[in-house]
């Protein structure tokens, strides 16, 4: 993993194309207002409550917002408090026969929207102050790049922000999900293979000529298969880090929800991962237990213990240095690397047997199947 480039602010825009934020949102009361909030708050024109003219240019030195919650048939207060930050609210129609949760509110969201450019957000991040403008300008600046020939879907990786101890059990699989996309390799001749499933960024244009959320309608990890969408129709993909623009923080609802959350998708995205890239996470992996091993292994036979200690630090600050530009974890994850490698195991085998098994797992108050 080499070093992770963040979304940057530019000035050099006179010109901006309008703008719709999408967030999908079910059940999300504890997370939607702080994310509207942090809409509010940036240093852009948000529009509320009526959609965008259509065919207006904009000629204005910051973007101009829309910002739409789709409301996914919510049981809590989700909708109210999306209204009372004056956003665009529309109530999803009853889920089709053959569409998941997510894709379906996307896909609704995304016919309503009026902007030139699509911002899909997960309803559990935060965007950073100045965060909008900085999504938007990379944005422009990347898909005007010559490298980015036909077209841009642009994905940002939120900063993961720690509060409680058990959501440091997310760390090995914050390094996998982020190290699995190719998108920050040392390699210039790799290209990003995958979509972060918390943003996508892209032109209203390029998002209907794939068909948009409806081609990946059955899909739980469809960021993955949006990608290939893409990719397919000659559209680059390109990842960011989010530190300093897009935030978030992963299954604040308790250590079942994190269980059940990494367990919802992981073994199917490992079956979606690279051949290469998914050997390496093997490989990588298995030098994590091989040395907890031979340590403990060399310990009790009493044999000197320098090297394979030695090894164990030289790990143990790999994967703080991995952490820290990824979230705000503890040097204690880090440490204790052990439980978290041990967690890993149990948690993939038990997406596994879901898998395998086809049978459902309970999120967001519906049957989830992998």
């Amino acid at each position: 993993m080499k070093k992770i480039d963040s979304c940057i602010r530019r000035n050099d825009k006179k010109e901006y194309p309008k703008v719709s934020v999408i967030i999908p949102a079910r059940n999300e009361e504890h997370n939607i207002g702080k994310l509207l909030s942090s809409i509010n708050n940036q240093n852009v024109g948000v529009h509320c409550n009526e959609p965008l003219p259509k065919h207006e240019p904009l000629q204005t030195h910051e973007p101009v917002i829309e910002v739409i919650v789709v409301n996914d048939g919510s049981t809590d207060k989700t909708k109210e408090i999306a209204l009372g930050y004056d956003s665009i609210v529309i109530d999803s129609k009853p889920l089709p026969v053959g569409w998941m949760g997510k894709p379906w509110a996307c896909w609704q969201g995304a016919e309503s929207a009026t902007g030139d450019i699509l911002i899909f957000l997960d309803a559990d991040t935060i965007i950073e102050p100045n965060g909008l403008k900085k999504i938007v300008d990379s944005y422009l600046f990347e898909s005007q790049s010559s490298n980015h020939g036909k077209g841009l879907a642009l994905s940002i990786a939120p900063y993961h922000k720690i509060e409680k101890l058990y959501e440091e059990f997310s760390a090995i699989f914050n390094i996998i999900m982020v190290g699995s996309m190719n998108a920050f390799t040392p390699f210039k001749s790799i290209k990003p293979t995958g979509l972060f499933g918390q943003s996508l960024i892209v032109s209203r244009k390029h998002y209907f000529e794939i068909g948009g959320h409806s081609s990946v309608k059955n899909k739980i990890l469809e960021n993955v298969f949006m990608a290939r969408k893409f990719k397919d129709a000659g559209v680059n993909l390109k990842c960011l880090g989010g530190k300093g623009t897009l935030s978030f923080r992963m299954y604040p609802d308790g250590f079942k929800a994190l269980v059940n959350g990494w367990t919802k998708a992981f073994a199917a995205g490992a079956g979606q991962t690279p051949f290469f890239t998914l050997l390496l996470i093997i490989l990588w992996l298995s030098s994590g237990f091989i040395i907890i091993i031979k340590l403990k292994l060399e310990f009790l036979s009493g044999n000197p213990i320098i090297i394979w200690l030695s090894l164990y630090f030289t790990f143990v600050l790999q994967i703080y240095w991995m952490l820290r530009r990824i979230g705000t974890f503890r040097f204690i994850s880090s440490l204790l690397f052990p439980a978290n490698l041990l967690f890993y195991v149990i948690v993939f085998f038990r997406s596994l047997y879901y898998q395998i098994s086809k049978k459902s797992i309970s999120w967001k108050s519906r049957e989830v199947s992998n």
